[in-house]
C-alpha cells in the first residue's frame, strides 16, 4: 500500500451513508455477486496459465490433477468485502456506486482504516489488475510442485493452495482499473468464525447476504477516536442534500465533529 496516500473514497447512497456514519457498520458483500463476473477465478485462471507456459506436457498434465484435487470446493467458497477507491469527486464512480450523483462519497482515513480492518478480520488490501499472473511468487510453488508432486508433502501442496485462494480476490481483470480499487476483504475460509453470523438484505426481486464490520466497536477497542476515521462527506453532484441539511442531521446523531468536514461536488456530471 502506497505511504502518500492518505485517504480512501467509498461512494454510495445516503441510507448506507447513515448505516456507516451513525450506526458504525460497513457492510462487507460476497464478491462472487459483485459486477465483475470473473471474481476470484480471473486470477486461478491466469495463475494456472502462468504456470503452464513453465511445463511439458507431463507436468501440466500433473498440475491440472493438482487443481483438481486441491480446488474442488473453491466455487463454494467466496470471500465478502467493502470496496474503496483511490479517486476523489470521480465521476464513473458517481454514476457506478452512488446512484448517479444522487449519493454521497465518503472519504476514510487510510492509515486509521487500515488498522480497523486488521482489527476486524478484514484487513485493507489493494487490488491488483495485472494482465498476467507470469512474475507472481506463487507461480514457482506451483511449478515446483508440478515438478516434484511425488516428493512434495501434504502440508506443502495444502499451504501454496491456500495461498492461492486466499490471493484471489485481490486480483481484477485489467478492464477495471479505471476503479483504482481497495478492500476491506474477508479471508474464504471460516467467515463466520472471524465476523460471526451473515446477515441478508432482502430485495423485491433478490437477497443478498453479507457481513457486518462494526467501525465503532473496533475504533473502540483501539482506542481511536471515531469521528477521526472520517476526512470528509462529499454530497453528490446531483443529490437533492444541501450542506445545511446533512450538517443538521450529523448534529443530531452526535456526530458535529463532520459538520465542518462537509463539502459539495464539483463534478459536473449530467443526471440521465
Amino acid at each position: 500500500m502506497s505511504d502518500t496516500l492518505e485517504r480512501l473514497y467509498h461512494y454510495t447512497d445516503f441510507n448506507a451513508m447513515r448505516g456507516i456514519i451513525t450506526n458504525g457498520e460497513i457492510w462487507l458483500w460476497n464478491l462472487r455477486r459483485m459486477n465483475d463476473s470473473q471474481e476470484m477465478q480471473y486470477f486461478v485462471r491466469e495463475l494456472k496459465s502462468a504456470v503452464k507456459k513453465k511445463l511439458n506436457a507431463t507436468e501440466q498434465a500433473e498440475l491440472e490433477k493438482l487443481f483438481a484435487e486441491n480446488l474442488k470446493d473453491f466455487e463454494k467458497l467466496s470471500s465478502y468485502a467493502s470496496c474503496f477507491s483511490e479517486y476523489s469527486d470521480d465521476a464513473s464512480q458517481w454514476a457506478r456506486y452512488a446512484k448517479n450523483g444522487l449519493g454521497v462519497c465518503i472519504a476514510f482515513n487510510r492509515e486509521l482504516l487500515s488498522r480497523v480492518g486488521e482489527a476486524g478480520h478484514a484487513p485493507l488490501c489493494r487490488v491488483n489488475y495485472s494482465k498476467s499472473c507470469d512474475d507472481h511468487p506463487i507461480v514457482q510453488d506451483l511449478i515446483f510442485l508440478a515438478k516434484n508432486s511425488h516428493a512434495a508433502s501434504a502440508a506443502q501442496i495444502r499451504e501454496t493452495f491456500n495461498l492461492l485462494v486466499t490471493s484471489s480476490p485481490l486480483f481484477k481483470h485489467p478492464s477495471f482499473i479505471s476503479e483504482k480499487e481497495y478492500r476491506l476483504v474477508s479471508l474464504p475460509y471460516n467467515v463466520n468464525e472471524f465476523l460471526g453470523e451473515p446477515h441478508f438484505f432482502v430485495e423485491e426481486t433478490n437477497i443478498k447476504k453479507y457481513y457486518i464490520l462494526n467501525l465503532r466497536r473496533v475504533c473502540a477497542e483501539l482506542s481511536i477516536p471515531y469521528a477521526n476515521l472520517f476526512e470528509e462527506i462529499q454530497i453528490g453532484p446531483a443529490a437533492r442534500v444541501t450542506v445545511e441539511v446533512l450538517a443538521d442531521y450529523f448534529a443530531s446523531t452526535n456526530m458535529a465533529e463532520l459538520c465542518d468536514k462537509i463539502k459539495l461536488s464539483e463534478c459536473p456530471l449530467r443526471r440521465f
